[in-house]
Order: structure tokens, then sequence, then C-alpha cells
């Protein structure tokens, strides 16, 4: 989970937000294992694996995951007074839509990864005029 965080945040890696999975691309990893004739064991593993990584996800210091509470709790344990609200909600709410729109974006690039969305799209580029026909 870290270095895959490290990989996606590093220039220079081959590893992009696109290539990650939110909840699309989990259900087709899940299709694709329950196709195999070890499909509950396959199935059972990932999901271990998945909620290990979803664990460590959510203690990352994000202001509205559970790594974010704990700092918040320690920023206020050592300044002895509570965060201004009105400061805490813009962080939170600038995170929360941040989250969410990174969300939407992983689900973009997983549906048009399904099978029968990509074959689509490879039907209409192969039929719009201009990247494969030639100039006269």
């Amino acid at each position: 989970t870290l270095k895959t965080i490290g990989a996606v945040a590093s220039p220079k890696s081959d590893v992009k937000l696109q290539h990650l999975s939110g909840p699309v691309g989990i259900g087709r990893i899940y299709y694709l294992l329950f196709q195999s004739e070890r499909g509950w064991q396959l199935a059972l593993w990932f999901s271990v694996i998945l909620n290990v990584n979803l664990a460590i996800l959510n203690l990352l210091p994000i202001p509205v995951l559970d790594g974010g509470h704990i700092v918040l709790a320690l920023i206020e344990s050592v300044r002895r007074k509570p965060v201004n609200m009105r400061v805490l909600e813009v962080i939170q709410t600038s995170c929360a839509v941040l989250i969410v729109g990174y969300m939407l974006y992983i689900t973009f690039f997983d549906v048009q990864d399904l099978p029968f969305v990509r074959k689509k799209l490879d039907q209409l580029e192969a039929q719009s005029p201009g990247k494969n026909s030639q100039m006269p």
C-alpha cells in the first residue's frame, strides 16, 4: 500500500492514478476470481489483502480519515486547546471533496476498462475519421 502511494506520487514512476482501481475495478476482479477453479479461495485471499490495505489507507493522516482524527487529537493535546471549528470545517470539507473527486476519477477509468465498454470505445474509435484516414 505505501509503495503504491509512493509510486503514484513519484513523477518517474509508471504507476499513475488511472492504474488504480475503485469499486467497479474491484468488482471486476472478484468476477474474474470466481471464474477460476479455486474461486472462493482466491476471493477470500483477495478480500483479506483488500481489507488490510483499506485499514492502512484509513490510518493515513488525511483529515476525514481515522488517521486524520488521530493527528487532530494529538495536535489538540499538544496545544491544550481545540482547533478552530471553522478552520477544521474548511479542511475536512476540502479533503472530503478531493476524496470523492478522486473516487469518481478512478471509477471513470474502471468503467472504461470493462470489456463491453472497451469494445464499444474501440468500435467508435475505428469509425471516427481522422486518426486512421489518409489525406489525399
